[in-house]
């Protein structure tokens, strides 16, 4: 069992902030008390406002953070217990996680180097197909935190989708603040935003590669390795409403059906332009989900090239600009 320490708190939210987040904005502030207690908050300073108006994708990214918490926190002896919002005196609260002493689980190594492994990699895909077993895995993986993971493998639907994304990057773009939006979190430098050194080269870019159209000025060497079109899989990550809560579940959601895709060797991209226009989310709810529940993000999962270089870990802020005690 592990004494609840400042030291062993400071590495569990190191932890938690290795989780994905929209351009890697990391929107999170985390307060820890005296009595094993650490509060996650939203930081709304840190929102896009073009390109999030109503914050959906800042609070999955707290979720997200959320759950990479409780998963380290397992690993290293603490069993959390969480409180989620709503606190009606503060908007910005996002959940309560009170700290315990517990053993660890016996995999508890494995699941920290998973999340240490964990990456955005917008590099192409193989053209191996991911088996529908494996979208079903995934899928399991996630239904588990209180959202409802979709595997899309009717062909229509697969089809729709990228039109859509690809219809909400027009829209998007057609928009200069938004434009200015995405460089300002496209960085060659510092502890946030989006490194040009993830992103592929323009020159590398192919036909299908909708989902690298998003970012500009990358320096990140892509070349083709195959003709054939990417085999990848589709995940829908579901709720029954879209409230805060619903898309705290659905960041928890995507964090577990990420961290099992890295621990089976698998690639994950967020796609979330399509929610963030209505006219394509409108269209996402009607003809994919006929109205039956609420698309929160949408996962493009994949297999890398055997033998690819892994990617860097993206930069983090420093723990001193996410963590007050007190």
């Amino acid at each position: 069992m592990t004494e609840i320490t400042d030291r062993a708190v400071d590495t569990l939210i190191r932890c938690a902030c290795r989780a994905p987040s929209v351009h890697n904005t990391q929107p999170w502030h985390w307060h820890v008390h005296d009595d094993g207690v650490v509060d996650l908050y939203a930081d709304h300073t840190r929102q896009l406002v073009q390109a999030d108006p109503q914050r959906r994708d800042l609070v999955l990214s707290c979720g997200a953070a959320l759950h990479h918490l409780q998963v380290a926190a397992r690993a290293l002896g603490l069993a959390p217990r969480v409180h989620r919002l709503p606190e009606p005196d503060d908007e910005r609260f996002v959940a309560r996680v009170r700290l315990t002493p517990a053993d660890p689980p016996p995999d508890a190594e494995r699941q920290l180097a998973v999340i240490e492994a964990r990456r955005t990699d917008r590099r192409r895909l193989t053209s191996w197909p991911v088996p529908v077993d494996r979208l079903n895995a995934l899928a399991m993986a996630g239904n588990q935190w209180g959202a409802q993971v979709l595997p899309v493998v009717d062909e229509r639907a697969r089809t729709l989708l990228g039109s859509l994304t690809r219809r909400a990057d027009e829209l998007q773009r057609r928009n200069a603040e938004y434009r200015a939006e995405i460089a300002r979190w496209t960085t060659y430098w510092g502890n946030e935003g989006v490194p040009a050194g993830h992103i592929p080269r323009e020159a590398s870019r192919a036909a299908t590669d909708v989902l690298t159209r998003r970012f500009d000025g990358g320096v990140l060497d892509d070349p083709a390795l195959e003709d054939e079109p990417p085999g990848d899989g589709l995940l829908l990550v579901c709720t029954s409403s879209d409230d805060p809560l619903s898309r705290v579940r659905a960041g928890e959601t995507m964090s577990a059906v990420w961290l099992r895709a890295t621990s089976d060797d698998l690639a994950v991209v967020p796609l979330s332009q399509a929610l963030e226009v209505d006219e394509t989310r409108e269209a996402l709810q009607t003809e994919v989900l006929d109205d039956l529940a609420q698309a929160q993000i949408v996962l493009r999962v994949g297999w890398q090239p055997l033998g690819r270089a892994d990617l860097p870990a993206t930069p983090r802020r420093d723990l001193a600009d996410v963590r007050t005690r007190g």
